[in-house]
This record gives structure tokens, sequence and C-alpha cells, in this order.
């Protein structure tokens, strides 16, 4: 190999190791969202936050939703001191910041430990916000319609007839034999 060859690859391996390090130690974009227990009182609650923020550490946070209390889809249930504990509603918050990825895990694994915090979600997403903007009310135009009330079409009323004990008996075996 020439010597311009070997400088070329030792070039190439060092970008390589360079641009793989600045990828690792270059700040992105989380969010983590988290249920609260609902044993916790309303007062207590910007507690439990600031102890998930305190779990973060050091990040540049972007935005958060303060917790709101909400139902389940379903009961969770979680084993703590020899019991288990279900919950069918709890206190829902998100938290956008920006770290390396090395935190992640330390992270995760601290809040899956935290008494406070019944489950959690950490996902990668965007600096900005992408919530789709409140649907605003269907206006209609048209001149045929104007200044009137749509109104639900009215079915005729049903008359009830008088039926006879053969025919609603021949009914009723009907549907059973089917």
């Amino acid at each position: 190999m020439s010597k311009t060859s070997q400088a070329e690859e030792a070039f190439t391996q060092a970008t390589e190791a360079s641009s793989e390090a600045d990828v690792s130690s270059a700040p992105i974009i989380y969010e983590v969202g988290f249920h609260l227990v609902p044993t916790i009182a309303e007062d207590g609650v910007g507690a439990a936050v600031e102890g998930v923020r305190k779990l973060i550490g050091e990040a540049e946070f972007i935005s958060e939703g303060y917790p709101q209390k909400m139902q389940l889809a379903y009961v969770v249930e979680r084993a703590t001191q020899g019991k288990r504990e279900k919950y069918a509603e709890a206190w829902f918050g998100w938290i956008k910041f920006a770290t390396t990825r090395e935190k992640m895990p330390a992270l995760e694994a601290a809040l899956n430990a935290s008494r406070d915090v019944l489950r959690s979600l950490i996902i990668e997403t965007v600096r900005e916000d992408i919530t789709p903007p409140k649907a605003r009310a269907a206006v209609f135009g048209s001149d045929r319609l104007a200044g009137e009330t749509i109104k639900k079409p009215e079915a005729p009323a049903e008359k009830a007839a008088p039926v006879s004990e053969a025919e609603l008996d021949k009914s009723i075996d009907a549907l059973v034999a089917e």
C-alpha cells in the first residue's frame, strides 16, 4: 500500500470514529409519558412530577403536560411488598426533553423502580409541537337552506294491531325451531 492510501484509510477511520462519537453524544429529543398512582393526593402531584424531573436529571426540558386524573382502559396490577395493587385510574402527564442516548437505560430503570410511577413510556420524537390543531365546527354554505334549521325526518308512528293467540304461538315456535 502506498502512503497516500494509508493516510486516506486512517482519515476515513478517524472521521467514522468521530462521527460515531458525535452521534452518541449529540442530544436527542425524547418524550416520557407516565401514569402516576391515583393514591397521590391532588396537592402531592406536583412533588411527584418533580421526582420524575429529578430522575431525568440534567437535560434540556422543552415542554410538559401537567398530570390530569383519568380512567384507565383496563385495570393495571402491580406487585409491591408482597401485595397486588390494582388501579382503574391514574394521573397522566408527559415531559419532553433533550439528552443523550446513553442516559435512557438508567432513566427507564429508575422510572420502573419509582413507587409513584405506575407505568411509563419513553419515545424519541421531534422538538416541534406536532399535535393537530383543534378542529373547528363544520360550516356549510348553501343558498337553498339559508336561514333554515335542518330537522331530522320523522318516521310515521306504527299502529298496534290485534294479534291472535294462535299467530303468536306460531311465531314463537318458528323462532325457537331456528
